[in-house]
């Protein structure tokens, strides 16, 4: 008799099972795709719009840096072109300074020199 209940059970479980698993499939189907695909659109948006930024961004550096070039300091330890950095910490905080653009592979420093 025990048996007997205990497969019943079994079955009647065994049809939940079936219902829920048919039930989460069409869920992923009409909430999960369209959920995916609006993902992906927003991505593919963000995207482009870091790229255009990125490429307006390049076309004003473009002008900027030959004007600028000729005014950078080279490193002294790998002559590449130096960058405006701050002093963080220690006595000179808040002081500026030139440092190499390849940091920190190279740690090449020159102070800026003041013109009076």
């Amino acid at each position: 008799m025990a048996t007997v209940q205990l497969a019943e059970l079994a079955k009647i479980l065994m049809g939940k099972l079936v219902l829920v698993l048919v039930v989460g499939a069409i869920l992923v189907v009409l909430v999960g795709l369209p959920l995916s695909w609006l993902r992906l659109k927003l991505e593919r948006g963000l995207i482009r719009a870091l790229r255009s930024a990125r490429s307006k961004r390049q076309k004003g550096e473009s002008t900027a840096s030959a004007n600028e070039s000729a005014t950078t300091p080279h490193c002294p330890v790998c002559n590449s072109l130096m960058v405006k950095r701050v002093t963080r910490r220690g006595s000179g905080a808040g002081s500026t300074f030139w440092g190499c653009s390849n940091y920190p592979r190279c740690r090449g420093t020159r102070a800026i020199l003041a013109i009076n």
